[in-house]
């Protein structure tokens, strides 16, 4: 009887869910990724539908850009700041991409920037901390983990004492990447004067309640005249190495110049998202004098199912390349479309130049990619797996002329459900510090050169057929 009860259940969830799945827009391989989740698995498939896509991102992102309007229409003007001449650019294919990024969510380029990268983790953590130490009058930070170890707690002292000497602090983290940040952690910090919130918190029970559409950016201003971005979060792995593992490696950027006061802006639309904090956006954005002669864009992007602006971004990037292309990026799952573009590019003449972490957080999308592999591989890309340790940097160089960098991984999560930050840096001034570092990676890699390596023995033959097909919830 209870049997048949169980059966009866199913078949009515099945019922109910299909056509919410049906009618909701997004690729058409995500759709079907659903569909058989909910057909195989009628009782877990529906719990995660409603739990992650139950809420759709176009309706996530017209909230976030209706209260961005707000914060727009409180400020009256934002600063405002030069955007890049054609004589600033350094080859003429830059301006194409730079107008078609300011077209979609971007900000102009902007010129007179100095930009500082660094694969370090002490030095990442070293210009945190003095950015904090030398502020004036504000630290604005925004971060997907903060955890509560050394290298947090060193954070943590850092606001609590700024806050004590009447600096404004700000702190905003993703609810669900900073479920372990501890509450005499929070409590410290707001009892010295730093304001902390929440992005899209977990209880069930509140109105804006999200599994998906992270904040996944990572960006800390100072006094709205310089910024730290990239991949890494605040905790013990992105500062240094741990004990009893090898190091993490990541890709960070120190921007000093009027491309800072564009990350802060993301940083305020952000915070006033998240806290409705009436914001006197004047105090917070006064227009930074030249630091150097690196031109930089800034990209934000938030969840949308067809693909964000990052998503669209990186296929120009691609398609722009006449030479070479190379990649590192810690989640490579790629939607079709960037699978199309990569291959295109090789059979161009492209050197594409793919670099991957073979040690990963994430197994499920290590084998999703490697499923990719085989047709990658036969289109003429290069694919190495990283060896030493887990690489967490996000970084393509296109041509040897100029580069990305910034929070979004290469992947339908990055690109189509969390809110990333990417930067475009079009200057060939840090590009010869980057290609060396791409080589040290490349050379601790070993080299994908069977494309059909993961498909010799059945149980990998299933493990990437079933990854891959649940490469667009991933």
């Amino acid at each position: 009887m209870w049997l048949w009860i169980a059966e009866l259940v199913a078949v009515a969830l099945v019922v109910a869910a299909l056509p919410v799945v049906l009618v909701q827009r997004r690729a058409p391989v995500a759709t079907l990724a659903w569909v058989l989740a909910i057909l195989l698995l009628p009782f877990l498939g529906v719990l995660l539908f409603f739990l992650l896509s139950w809420r759709r991102p176009e309706r996530v992102r017209e909230k976030y850009h209706r209260k961005a309007r707000a914060l727009d229409e409180r400020a009256g003007e934002w600063p405002s700041l030069d955007a890049a001449e054609e004589d600033e650019f350094a080859h003429a294919e830059f301006r194409t991409l730079a107008a078609a990024l300011d077209r979609m969510e971007g900000f102009p380029p902007r010129p007179g920037n100095a930009v500082e990268f660094t694969a370090d983790g002490p030095s990442f953590h070293q210009m945190l901390l003095s950015g904090i130490r030398s502020a004036r009058d504000h630290v604005h930070l925004e971060f997907y983990i903060y955890t509560n170890d050394a290298t947090g707690n060193a954070v943590t002292a850092a606001l609590c004492e700024k806050a004590r000497k009447g600096v404004e602090c700000r702190l905003l983290l993703d609810a669900l990447g900073a479920v372990w940040f501890h509450k005499s952690c929070l409590a410290r910090l707001r009892e010295a004067g730093v304001k902390v919130d929440f992005f899209h918190p977990l209880g069930p029970l509140r109105k804006r309640f999200y599994l998906n559409y992270r904040l996944h950016r990572k960006i800390a201003v100072f006094d709205g005249v310089a910024a730290l971005t990239g991949g890494r979060n605040v905790g013990d792995e992105y500062a240094t190495r741990r004990k009893g593992k090898r190091a993490w490696q990541d890709l960070s950027m120190f921007i000093r110049g009027p491309a800072a006061l564009d990350l802060q802006q993301v940083f305020l639309k952000d915070w006033y998202y998240t806290t409705d904090e009436p914001i006197e956006v004047s105090r917070y954005c006064p227009p930074p004098p030249a630091a150097g002669d690196e031109v930089v864009q800034v990209l934000p992007s938030e969840p949308n199912a067809l693909g964000s602006a990052a998503e669209f971004a990186h296929l120009l990037a691609m398609r722009s390349a006449r030479r070479s292309l190379r990649i590192v990026t810690p989640y490579f799952v790629p939607p079709e479309p960037m699978v199309s573009a990569l291959i295109s590019a090789a059979l161009s003449g492209v050197n594409v130049e793919i670099v991957v972490p073979v040690i990963s957080d994430s197994k499920l999308s290590l084998w999703a990619g490697r499923s990719a592999y085989r047709e990658l591989i036969e289109g003429g890309v290069r694919i190495f797996e990283y060896q030493d340790g887990m690489l967490h940097g996000k970084l393509m160089i296109v041509d040897d002329h100029w580069c990305t960098a910034g929070s979004a991984n290469m992947d339908s999560r990055s690109f189509r459900l969390s809110f990333e930050v990417t930067c475009f840096v079009y200057s060939r001034h840090d590009i010869p510090q980057l290609l060396t570092l791409f080589d040290q990676y490349r050379s601790r890699s070993t080299p994908v050169e069977d494309p059909l390596e993961y498909e010799k023995r059945l149980r990998d033959r299933i493990f990437c057929a079933v990854t891959r097909l649940a490469s667009p919830l991933l």
